[in-house]
């Protein structure tokens, strides 16, 4: 089974999940959000398979300074919210990990464990 890793290089929770990753010995690609080919189709199989809830970073700072209209439309509006996490990837869930046909957010180690 494949094991790719998505996120942003200076996010502290994602490097200590490659650590993680690396102690298992596991194997994994890891490919920041920004160099993603097709964010907005990647973005969208993620949400069909986790959920946006999932994917979508709503305890973020940077989502919490948006303004209040803008936050209820992320949270209804799927393809608003693709739109503005390709626009400004810090909008998404990282971790996040691909295992198979397992989507997971953030890390926790059992989910993690589970997944690979």
């Amino acid at each position: 089974m494949s094991v790719h890793v998505y996120g942003i290089p200076s996010c502290t929770t994602v490097r200590k999940s490659l650590k993680w990753l690396d102690s298992r010995n596991v194997a994994y690609e890891y490919t920041p959000f920004a160099k993603v080919p097709d964010l907005a189709a990647a973005l969208r199989t993620w949400i069909d398979s986790a959920g946006q809830d999932r994917v979508m970073n709503a305890r973020a700072a940077t989502f919490r300074a948006l303004p209040q209209p803008e936050q209820e439309r992320m949270k209804s509006d799927v393809d608003f919210a693709i739109a503005r996490m390709v626009a400004d990837p810090r909008l998404i869930k990282r971790p996040l990990l691909v295992a198979g046909t397992t989507v997971a957010t953030g890390f926790d180690e059992a989910e993690w464990r589970d997944a690979i």
